[in-house]
């Protein structure tokens, strides 16, 4: 795997995490309470995106068991559609799709999965 792919990889890892953890089990009423949280948020979730979205313009064949193109997909859609964007969906989405996208990117980086 080459540094590049490896770094992408560890920011999936990173800023997905973050991005869990900034929602814990807060509904969106209360994420959009928060100014800061909501941001935070948002742009961890986009980070992970633009990883995903690099990492496909490397590997165009992607990554076996990582939904890559999901995630950069929804990186598009906070960037360019953010009007469109509702916290509950963000929020659905952090729970679901980001720990099975960071346990396969820590699987491929060898890491230990908690």
């Amino acid at each position: 795997m080459s540094p590049a792919i490896r770094f992408l990889l560890e920011d999936i890892v990173a800023y997905g995490s973050e991005a869990v953890e900034t929602v814990g089990d807060r509904d969106a009423g209360a994420i959009l309470a928060d100014r800061l949280r909501e941001h935070a948020v948002l742009r961890t979730v986009q980070i992970v995106g633009e990883a995903a979205a690099q990492i496909l313009k490397a590997r165009p064949e992607g990554i076996a068991d990582l939904e890559l193109r999901d995630a950069a997909g929804f990186r598009n859609v906070l960037v360019h559609g953010y009007a469109k964007v509702r916290m509950e969906r963000v929020v659905v989405i952090v729970r679901q799709s980001l720990p099975p996208l960071i346990a396969g990117a820590r699987t491929v980086l060898g890491e230990k999965i908690e």
